[in-house]
């Protein structure tokens, strides 16, 4: 209902260019970031008519998170450093950081390790200049994303570590949950079996009824037993997982798990079976 609406506004409204933000905001929470771009650029080229500097760099920002979730890395890439750039202008430290913390998201998706370590730290010394806490332990977090991806093991860890002394106190529980989620598949990678086990049990403690996100934990179960060649529990896990994703839609998840399924049936010699 809302849509039309405000696409009906004249282009000279000037509530236009916010509500076309907000409303691409209600398209990206339902998972339609094709919907949420769009609108996204057509506020984009209000805001640049304008001449708001803070709400384009804001707009960028956003739009680059949309190509992100589309993929669409080199392009996000751009617009972040557009707005990183705007944010610089106008002397926004704040804003610097969270553009530098999504900057290295993206090369970091993008397979620019070094670039994304670098970028992320830069995000990480920016937040804690303005007392960023929640921005800078999002950083230490990925960091360790990507220093596992570069395969330097104990500076993962130590940054998974970092993260989760700073959420404990506060309690954020997201990045508790992706923080002890990340050393629960790097110990399992290391055969560190007790450990990711009982990394995976604290993540546990950290869904708070948020049923994606235990989908998330069932098929992190069902890799730690397949790397510890406990086959008939890791197929039981995915199968139970594939069930989750599929019952919220979540699609490119559920076809990563059902991959999973595939690889154990066959190291097993086990026939196929539905996970319905």
């Amino acid at each position: 209902m809302l849509g039309p609406k405000i696409k009906s506004l004249s282009e000279d409204h000037p509530s236009k260019p916010d509500c076309l933000f907000k409303l691409s905001q209600l398209f990206d929470s339902v998972g339609d970031h094709m919907e949420s771009k769009q609108l996204l650029i057509h506020a984009l080229k209000l805001e640049r008519e304008e001449g708001n500097g803070l709400q384009v760099a804001h707009t960028l920002r956003a739009l680059s998170d949309a190509n992100r979730l589309l993929g669409l890395y080199k392009e996000g890439i751009q617009q972040v450093e557009e707005a990183s750039g705007i944010y610089e202008q106008l002397n926004s430290i704040l804003g610097q950081a969270y553009s530098l913390q999504e900057l290295g998201q993206l090369l970091y998706e993008d397979e620019q390790l070094d670039a994304a370590e670098k970028s992320k730290s830069k995000a990480i010394d920016l937040s804690l200049d303005v007392g960023q806490e929640f921005l800078s332990c999002r950083c230490y977090r990925i960091l360790g994303n990507i220093c596992h991806s570069k395969g330097e093991t104990e500076k993962a860890i130590d940054n998974f570590k970092t993260a989760i002394s700073v959420a404990s106190s506060p309690n954020w529980h997201s990045q508790l949950f992706w923080s002890h989620y990340g050393l629960a598949g790097l110990f399992s990678m290391q055969g560190r079996f007790d450990d990711a086990c009982a990394q995976v049990k604290l993540a546990k403690l950290h869904i708070v009824g948020d049923t994606y996100l235990l989908a998330r934990t069932v098929h992190l179960q069902a890799r730690v037993w397949w790397d510890q060649c406990r086959f008939k529990e890791a197929k039981v896990e995915a199968l139970h997982a594939a069930e989750f994703y599929e019952r919220l839609g979540a699609m490119a998840d559920l076809e990563v798990c059902k991959e999973t399924i595939r690889i154990i049936e066959e190291a097993t010699n086990e026939p196929a079976i539905s996970h319905r």
